[in-house]
């Protein structure tokens, strides 16, 4: 029964699928006003129209959110997050007939890794030095996710779908407490 539910939320997550069913609900709302402007309803009848239009409206949002925070859920047991302690990384066009593909070559101890710059979140930080840190030193770590191998194409689609940076580089400068 939980892998019905789960596909069934797959398949409502797709905004392509909302929007069919958000259109059903701008189908009904017109209907409504059609049945109201030209009077073939009574009063009592159109309150209670107005009253399915909004239902429907707050259902399907409803059941979008609802799939979409069991689609996340899902995702997040089907990810693992592996973190490298980086030496240096540097931005680089390894095409030169594609100016626009940038890389980072991060360099760690054992390897250095090529990633395309669109993949990766680079968040910069400033902090205070402190006792562990000395002023001037910056500390580097690269934070890759990968998908479970087993993962079904379905569901390795809307990952990506989902997520534009998968990889982050948290590059922390340790400056000094004084002025």
């Amino acid at each position: 029964m939980r892998k019905i539910i789960n596909r069934i939320a797959y398949f409502l997550d797709n905004f392509v699928t909302f929007f069919i069913i958000y259109s059903g609900f701008i189908g009904t709302s017109l209907l409504i006003f059609h049945l109201a402007y030209n009077k073939v309803a009574l009063e009592v009848n159109l309150t209670i129209l107005y009253f399915v239009a909004l239902s429907v409206c707050f259902i399907s949002f409803s059941i979008y959110w609802i799939a979409d925070g069991i689609v996340n859920a899902d995702l997040k047991k089907s990810i693992t997050r592996t973190e490298y302690q980086v030496t240096a990384y540097e931005n680089k066009n390894l095409l030169l007939n594609y100016p626009e593909e940038n890389y980072y070559l991060i360099k760690m101890e054992n390897e250095t890794k090529v990633v395309r710059k669109d993949l990766v979140f680079l968040n910069k930080q400033d902090k205070f030095a402190d006792g562990e840190h000395k002023a001037g030193t910056t500390d580097i770590k690269y934070i890759e996710i990968k998908l479970d191998d087993s993962l079904p194409a379905y569901k390795r689609e809307i990952f990506n779908q989902k997520t534009k940076y998968k990889n982050r580089l948290n590059v922390i400068n340790y400056v000094s407490t004084e002025v």
